[in-house]
């Protein structure tokens, strides 16, 4: 049953990880890159914000169909430790 806990724990950082990233940029985040050494900056914010959104909408789906009794609930005891 470790395994299982395991990939659901894996499943849960990833989207909330992805959830945050998607609340940063909704909240005014930016993210700029260069094509290549030298050229300019270009915003694709966006782009990154509508991606990972299809992508956490995606992740969550997997979760429902792979952990039905789990889907919504948050991991207890939680994932991260405070050392």
């Amino acid at each position: 049953m470790a395994g299982h806990d395991d990939r659901y724990i894996e499943i849960t950082t990833r989207l909330r990880s992805m959830r945050s990233f998607c609340d940063f940029l909704s909240q005014g985040g930016t993210v700029r890159v260069a094509l290549s050494d030298g050229e300019p900056f270009e915003d694709v914010t966006a782009v990154l914000l509508e991606r990972n959104r299809r992508e956490a909408e995606a992740l969550a789906r997997t979760r429902r169909q792979l952990y039905p009794d789990l889907a919504d609930e948050d991991v207890t005891p939680p994932l991260y430790s405070r050392h």
